[in-house]
Parts: structure tokens; sequence; C-alpha cells
């Protein structure tokens, strides 16, 4: 192989390819090597050859260390399965994946989230190369089992670069499935300092965007998430708190951190004069959009008394206090901002919300990308 391997001290198994490849599919592994298998076979199915796997498992109580490695030695395709030697968590298992990928792109899956069909990285390479090889880039994705389709991207198109483009566009960076970013960039912004926020993608995503990288949207479905097996999915918040208890006890959600995470990677690009703002404007999007869509998304899965936990846990002097560079003005709008979304949150019917919020996503993304 032309490039070192990284991390070789860690590797299982592997099969190398003879060059370095294009893309890395990178899987971020904990448990769970049933549907693993699932999400490998639609890797392997892939009629693109210039890639290799990387699945990084992090210390797996289940019986991945005994199947995966073989399963993955059977398909002929270049990988290297890894094995922590202590558990990295979400991001630091995130991170690793994209230290340890030899691509020139990294794509990261869930480890139950499939790739969509055997042409999906095949057309993901014919986008990258028509948009000049973005820095960082998204792709849409579907249900596993209704095949509802979340289109993240309206069209195929650069996005722009930049501090504003980073504040445009984070929250389309949440869900990790179908993200792709630039190997050489990823590892020059590589900070281990939002380990256990469980959003360093988006973290990382904005920094390289805030930074100067460019940022594309590549409208085509490349990932089919929540893979089912005998109709079971992967245990998650809605079973969790299906039938919770009532209780009007704060209910932490991770916004914040999403907040947080984006703040850190944004502001320092960003003038000190125009810090109020722009951590008002990332504020905003949360309390605007992520916000209320789980309040009504706790009423359904759990009961009225949780979304009310969830809006104790957002509340402005909580959730602000750490931004002491927040002016008076921007607090007040903020503040504003949550007493009408909360309020709405908490007495709309969910009925109505139910019928109008993939209207009201697609009205937002086309908003924000003008030119699909």
């Amino acid at each position: 192989m032309t490039a070192s391997v990284p991390h070789a001290d860690r590797i299982k198994a592997s099969c190398d390819a003879s060059q370095t490849p294009f893309l890395t599919v990178a899987i971020p592994h904990y448990k769970h090597s049933r549907y693993l298998k699932i999400v490998l076979e639609s890797v392997f199915q892939q009629t693109f050859v210039d890639f290799e796997i990387v699945v990084s498992d992090d210390c797996s109580p289940d019986d991945s260390k005994e199947i995966i490695p073989a399963f993955l030695q059977s398909s002929g395709r270049a990988f290297r399965y890894y094995e922590q030697p202590v558990n990295l968590g979400y991001d630091g298992n995130v991170r690793f994946c994209l230290g340890a990928a030899l691509g020139h792109y990294v794509l990261l899956l869930g480890n139950d989230d499939a790739l969509a069909g055997p042409q999906t990285i095949s057309q993901i390479a014919a986008a990258l190369a028509a948009l000049s090889f973005p820095s960082v880039a998204f792709t849409n994705y579907c249900d596993w089992a209704s095949g509802q389709v979340t289109q993240r991207a309206l069209s195929t198109q650069v996005l722009g670069t930049g501090p504003q483009t980073a504040v445009k566009f984070f929250r389309s960076f949440s869900f990790v499935a179908g993200l792709l970013f630039d190997q050489a960039s990823a590892r020059h912004h590589e900070t281990d300092r939002w380990d256990r926020s469980v959003y360093y993608q988006i973290y990382l995503a904005s920094r390289i965007v805030a930074s100067g990288g460019s940022l594309a949207a590549l409208n085509l479905n490349a990932v089919r998430k929540d893979v089912r097996i005998d109709g079971q999915h992967v245990f998650n918040y809605a079973v969790r708190w299906t039938d919770a208890p009532w209780s009007f006890e704060a209910r932490h959600t991770g916004m914040e951190s999403v907040i947080r995470v984006t703040v850190d990677a944004v502001t320092p690009f960003v003038p000190v004069e125009q810090h109020s703002k722009t951590i008002r404007q990332i504020a905003q999007q949360i309390l605007t959009i992520t916000y209320p869509y789980w309040l009504m998304e706790y009423r359904r899965v759990a009961n009225w008394s949780f979304a009310v936990g969830v809006a104790r846990e957002m509340w402005p002097s909580k959730l602000l206090r750490e931004y002491s560079a927040l002016k008076r003005v921007d607090r007040r709008k903020l503040w504003l901002r949550y007493a009408a979304v909360t309020s709405a949150g908490l007495i709309l019917p969910r009925s109505w919300f139910e019928r109008a919020k993939y209207q009201l996503a697609l009205r937002l993304r086309r908003s924000a990308q003008p030119g699909a």
C-alpha cells in the first residue's frame, strides 16, 4: 500500500487495497453485530470499486469481534477492522474512524444505517467530481421501514463557504450517516475537545466550512436508516421513553450541546464584534426549528409532562449562561423566541404538527437552498 496504515497496532483483521482509495466507508461500531452485517452487505454490493471499509469496534460486549472480521474477509473488499483497547465513546470513535481512513473522502455510516443501493458510492463519487471536490458534503436518507425520505439536499450544488454558511447549515450535520469529509481537512481540524458531546460531526463539519472549506449538498438518497430485523430496530429514545410515567423533571436532550459545539466551531472565524449576533443566530435556529420538533415528538412518544421537562431544560437562563459575549438585546430576542415556541409546542394539537411537519421542513430547506 502506498500510504502508511494508521493505528496498525489496533488492527485485528484487514485486506488492504494496492493503492490509496478514493473513498473510505467508515463505521464507528458498538455492539449490534446482526445489524452491522446487514449494513456491510449493502457496502459489499457496491458497483464502485475504488473504496475501502473501516470498522472501529469500541469494546463491543457482544459477539462482534468473533463474527465481523470473518464476515469482512469473506467479501473480498479492502477493509480494516480495528479493535479498541478501551471504550472511546461515540465521538472518540468517530474521530478515530476519520483518522484511520486512507481514502481522499470519508463517508460516515452508523452501524444500523445501510447504503441505499448498489450504485450509491458511484453516484456519490460522480457528484463530488462534478462539484470540484468540496470539503464537506451531505446526502439525503430514508427510513428503512417506511421509505420516507428526509431530503436535506434539494439539489446537487455547492452551498458556499465561511462562517455564515456554517451557521446556516449546521443542523444538516446532526444525522451522521451520509456525511462526507475531505479526509485531510478532517485530520487538520481534529480535536478531542468535544468527546462525549455526541455531536462531534457537527463541530467538525462546521469548523471546516467556517475556516474556508466548501460545503456541498448531494441530492441523492444515499442511506437507509434504522435497519430492522424481524421488525425490530436498535434501541433508541422512542423505545426508551414510550409510556414514560408522568413527571415534570427537567429532561436533557442534547440541544444545548449542538449550540455549544457549533459556537465553538464558528466563532473563531467571526470578528469579535459579531460574536453575539452569531451566537444568537445559532441558538435561534435550535429554538425555532429543533426545539419545537422535540417538544411534539416527546409528547407523542412519552407524554405532555415529559415535554414540559424538555422545556425546563431549555430555560434560557440555563441555556445561555455560558455565553458571556451574548449582548442583552440578543438575550432578550432569544427569551421571546423561547416563550413563543414553548407556548405553541405545549398547546398546539399534535395532529396538526404531524400533518404539517414534512412540509414545514421542506419549506425551511428551500429557504436555505434557494438554487434548488
